[in-house]
């Protein structure tokens, strides 16, 4: 049976060492200083939104340069070593970022594991941002974590800076969560 998961590993494993080959790569990602070179079957097999970009006559098509203006360098890296790897990085602190990617460009399979890292770090400082993070993105599992953390403390959350800077960056998120925190859970029968 071990042999069977060595292959299985293979191809992830295989397409991981490309990236960092950049062997045969036909597209340059560029995010601010940060140049990644990849290759176009990869980035159109596993984001509907690279497919499109580099399918059809568009300017990323034809120059086999893609300006990604709203992602850092650091979470464009991640966010490509995923398409290559189809495993997520255990990085909490970058979650929220590449999980605004993953929703972006349509990578499902990240954005799950981007919620799952967000929501195992919730703290009294951080829930509205996790909160409102999920309401922008339309994150359910995260949604439901936050929601159940901050009914167990909501006053406590209420008084950090994180709710603060939150109502100030994300009015419109953190207004849908304070409504979402005051409708009952769904009954059980």
């Amino acid at each position: 049976m071990e042999a069977v998961n060595d292959i299985s590993e293979t191809p992830a494993v295989g397409l991981g060492a490309l990236l960092d080959a950049g062997v045969g790569a036909m597209v340059t990602l560029v995010a601010g200083d940060t140049r990644l070179a990849a290759h176009r079957a990869v980035l159109a097999d596993r984001s509907p939104v690279f497919a499109a970009m580099l399918s059809h006559d568009t300017l990323e098509a034809s120059s086999g340069a893609v300006s990604i203006p709203d992602v850092g360098g650091p979470v464009l890296r991640e966010l490509i070593a995923y398409l290559y790897t189809l495993r997520a990085p255990q990085l909490p602190g970058m979650a929220p970022q590449l999980l605004a990617a993953a929703v972006k460009y349509g990578v499902s399979g990240l954005k799950a594991e981007c919620e799952r890292q967000v929501a195992a770090q919730l703290t009294v400082e951080n829930a509205a941002a996790a909160a409102a993070l999920s309401v922008h993105y339309s994150c359910s599992d995260l949604r439901q974590a936050a929601l159940a953390f901050i009914r167990t403390c909501p006053l406590e959350v209420i008084a950090t800076q994180g709710w603060a800077d939150t109502m100030r960056k994300q009015q419109e998120d953190l207004i849908k969560v304070s409504k979402l925190l005051y409708d009952p859970p769904p009954q059980t029968k």
